[in-house]
């Protein structure tokens, strides 16, 4: 079996699980930089919680640096992650707009730097302009498609092609090889398998060639034969 290649060399959590714009990168540009004169700078250690399941949502964050999981915590304390985000996304909007508490807990991955704009902020944009509003409804509407869709097509496939659909997405936009740093319990926890079925799977595709392990990353060779095993 490979072996992990050991690297002192830290890669840089840039990537995310999802596909579909998050509620802040489908506001224009223009609006974009009138909420961020007026945020707050917050730097985050790795597993740091930023949010718990229950909190008040006042406000929302904007990634500049690093990565966001959100899930939920387990009796045993354990994060079960649903979904990743990184640099120029938002967390926390959907709460914040519906008026309910957070509804899962947060934390950081790796060092993370965030904007926070708060409540009042983002009220006075909505009140002074219907493109913000038009916005979300229009994000909100992709996010739930590619909610449903993650749904129905999970059901039926198998962990292999499960992991290489996230490593996919955590590799969007990037050129190969892509480096990732991920480690192999936030896949098993994106995944929804044990951390034994990940280290496996990716000792399997690894032999394919699709994948090189490295201490707290990964390296995709090339992720479009990976995107063609996954079809196979």
């Amino acid at each position: 079996m490979p072996k992990i290649i050991q690297s002192k060399k830290s890669t840089e959590n840039t990537g995310r699980s999802v596909g579909s714009p998050t509620l802040f990168d489908a506001l224009p540009e223009a609006i974009q930089s009138d909420l961020l004169r007026n945020a707050i700078r917050r730097s985050f250690t790795d597993g740091q919680s930023i949010w718990h399941r229950g909190d008040v949502a006042d406000g929302f964050w904007v990634i500049q640096k690093g990565q966001v999981k959100a899930g939920r915590h387990s009796d045993t304390g354990e994060m079960q992650a649903l979904f990743m985000v990184g640099p120029g996304d938002s967390i926390g909007e959907l709460a914040l707009l519906g008026e309910f508490p957070r509804t899962v807990d947060a934390e950081a991955v790796g060092e993370l730097e965030m904007l926070w704009i708060s409540d009042t902020v983002l009220s006075s944009a909505i009140a002074e302009s219907p493109i913000v509003s038009n916005a979300f409804i229009k994000a909100l509407s992709l996010q739930l498609q590619e909610a449903f869709n993650r749904l129905i097509g999970y059901r039926n496939i198998p962990a292999p092609k499960r992991l290489a659909h996230n490593l996919l997405a955590l590799a969007e936009g990037k050129e190969a090889p892509v480096q990732l740093g991920i480690r192999q319990q936030e896949l098993a926890e994106l995944v929804g398998v044990s951390r034994m079925t990940i280290a496996s799977t990716l000792a399997q595709l690894e032999e394919l060639g699709l994948v090189t392990r490295h201490y707290r990353h990964l390296i995709l060779t090339d992720p479009s034969t990976l995107r063609r095993w996954m079809k196979s």
